[in-house]
């Protein structure tokens, strides 16, 4: 239910183009020279400091005119303008990031500037806070956290599951994830375990994850879902695959190994297109012919046109389920599934003995103004907000991050039956993409109807998603290698 923040601080911007262009660059730099502006750079990016005792020191004010110094000096020195890539493009894949270049004498010649601006902040906080010391900046500003933005589309999602195996591979845990509908899905079954294991969750595709047959006709409307032609019911499938991971039920939210968030989209009640849903709801035989006649292709056309109404009359709102005191105990089937209702089509109501989720639910409706919950996509089909979010009330240790969100329903094609919904997903998605470190649209991915991919079709698409990947993981790599001891770079 949070609301989601202001825009990140202009150093940000800088931040992530350096650790892109450092990343792909093939001029080599010194490792204490590579530290300091990294260290120059993450203490920029930060309001507060986490000693290594755990206490932890708020020093955004401290740090207002030494981020517009650091800006300008780094600014200064680009041989290209840093300019988010891609940001006003409608649809495509490919990687939306803030990028520029810096040759590497240029980078020199300012490098004593950035030492000693460094220098100086450092010293002036020491002596503004008393009980500073380098080990304390170290333990905030040297290690960098991985946080994961899983984006919603159905079948296409799977590929999530790929890059859970991609980074077990290279030692890399994700230390906080957000998903929408399917990414709501995936994320928390990779949140159950410290240590992702395929085995557990791709070998086991075939018989445990048949998403339709979750799905099960539906007249009307309940008290928290929009009404939707079916019901869907994923308890099953996640106390399964829950069991499989050594639970002896579905977790709260807030008993994960990874903390998770997933994101639905509050409905306004003060909208005056809920006359019109309270008209289809008192029609059941409406509902019945068109269950009749129901296809894929017309539903989807069915979901369209509704989340077409609602973004477009400005009734729709992001709810997050994790992030904050309220619902961080939530059951973790409850969330996913209000994550996951495709408007007009898929329908949740909490079961009767869910008491603790009903009286969250009632809690928010009431705070927020709300009718009904839908598909997350249509407030933030790729949560990085909400991740940001997450990290700035303290979800996870500190607040030096890695955000990679991951869009795995950006329109490729101007035709089909699941553009009109990928053109509403890409619209708030590219307000998201702005929040994130690096924010990757793919290109090889499954159908969003192929609810049960076979393994001979996750093969193939884990070996595309690597091969397509690697650039990008090579600048993860980057980012998340550890610094030199700040007192070895700063002296030497």
């Amino acid at each position: 239910m949070t609301e989601m923040p202001l825009q990140p601080e202009p150093i940000h911007a800088v931040e992530r183009a350096w650790m892109r262009f450092r990343a792909l660059s093939t001029e080599s730099m010194d490792d204490t020279v590579e530290s300091v502006f990294q260290y120059a750079l993450r203490l920029a990016g930060i309001r507060e400091l986490v000693q290594v005792n755990g206490q932890r020191i708020w020093m955004d004010g401290q740090l207002e005119t030494y981020r517009q110094k650091l800006g300008e000096c780094i600014r200064s020195a680009a041989k290209t303008p840093i300019t988010f890539s891609g940001g006003e493009a409608l649809e495509g894949v490919g990687t939306l990031a803030w990028q520029g270049s810096w040759k590497k004498k240029d980078i020199l010649a300012i490098y004593p500037e950035v030492k000693t601006m460094l220098q100086t902040m450092i010293s002036q906080l020491k002596e503004r806070f008393g009980q500073l010391c380098n080990e304390d900046f170290e333990h905030t500003l040297a290690q960098k956290k991985l946080v994961l933005a899983l984006g919603g589309g159905g079948g296409t999602g799977f590929v999530h599951l790929c890059l859970f195996q991609y980074l077990e591979e290279i030692g890399i845990r994700p230390s906080l994830m957000t998903g929408t509908s399917i990414g709501a899905l995936l994320g928390f079954v990779r949140a159950l375990q410290d240590n992702y294991d395929a085995a557990r969750a791709v070998l086991k595709l075939p018989g445990l994850w048949d998403l339709t047959k979750c799905i099960h006709p539906c007249f009307g409307t309940g008290t928290h879902g929009l009404m939707g032609l079916c019901r869907i019911d994923i308890s099953s499938i996640i106390e399964n695959i829950s069991k499989s991971c050594g639970w002896s039920s579905i977790p709260n939210l807030n008993e994960l190994k990874i903390p998770f968030a997933c994101v639905s989209s509050g409905i306004l009640s003060n909208s005056d297109i809920v006359h019109d849903f309270e008209h289809q709801s008192r029609n059941p035989l409406m509902s019945l012919l068109r269950m009749t006649h129901l296809t894929w292709r017309r539903a989807m056309q069915h979901a369209a046109q509704i989340a077409e109404l609602i973004v477009t009359r400005n009734a729709v709102s992001p709810v997050v389920f994790g992030v904050d005191e309220l619902t961080r105990d939530m059951p973790g089937c409850d969330a996913i599934s209000f994550s996951m209702l495709v408007p007009g089509v898929l329908n949740y109501e909490l079961p009767e003995y869910h008491y603790r989720s009903r009286e969250i639910l009632n809690r928010i409706f009431k705070m927020r103004g709300l009718y009904r919950l839908a598909d997350g996509g249509l407030a933030s089909n790729v949560p990085v907000r909400a991740a940001y979010t997450a990290v700035r009330q303290k979800r996870i240790e500190h607040e030096n991050v890695y955000i990679l969100g991951m869009d795995v329903f950006a329109p490729q094609h101007g035709d089909g039956v699941f553009y009109p919904l990928q053109k509403i997903a890409n619209e708030n998605a590219r307000i998201d993409a702005g929040y994130a470190d690096s924010f990757v649209r793919l290109k090889y991915l499954l159908s969003p109807m192929n609810l049960v991919p076979s393994l001979v079709k996750m093969h193939w698409l884990n070996d595309k998603f690597k091969k397509t990947f690697a650039p990008e993981m090579k600048i993860i790599q980057y980012a998340l290698k550890p610094l030199a001891p700040l007192e070895l770079a700063m002296n030497n």
